[in-house]
């Protein structure tokens, strides 16, 4: 009975130990996206939304990609995080993820571009706001 007690706790800790795991964020300004090659676009998308677009290589540090989140927050509070459907160009070996929000919530919101194994990621943080100037971003209905 004792050893059948003293497994099940090992078995118990060797199927929670994936979980410890860490993830280290790192935050990406313009320039450090320039040396990463990723390519942020913004267009509009009908009267209030706009289409916000992520490109980059899988090469380097971004070389083990694994998904891409897109993050809504307010302030420091995460609302919401979901994992968005990339596309792969065969040639290049690009990755393009996209979506589309209303442009006076584009503020709240990033890109988390998760690379690495369990045992260390990285998640490299967009922060749409960084990037796109919401003032100039007008659609053809303006």
């Amino acid at each position: 009975m004792k050893t059948l007690i003293h497994l099940s706790i090992l078995t118990l800790l060797s199927v929670c130990s994936p979980c410890l795991a860490l993830i280290e964020i790192a935050d990406v300004n313009k320039d450090r996206a320039r040396e990463l090659d990723m390519e942020i676009r913004a267009q509009p998308s009908g009267p209030d939304a706009a289409r916000i677009e992520l490109e980059f290589p899988t090469k380097g540090e971004l070389k083990l990609f694994s998904r891409v989140n897109l993050e809504i927050s307010d302030g420091k509070k995460l609302l919401l995080s979901l994992s968005l459907l990339p596309e792969k160009d065969a040639k290049s070996g690009r990755i393009l993820v996209n979506f589309t929000a209303d442009r006076t919530q584009l503020d709240r919101m990033s890109f988390m571009v998760m690379v690495g194994e369990l045992d260390g990621r990285t998640g490299y943080l967009i922060k749409v706001k960084d990037f796109v100037d919401l003032t100039k971003l007008h659609s053809i209905f303006d």
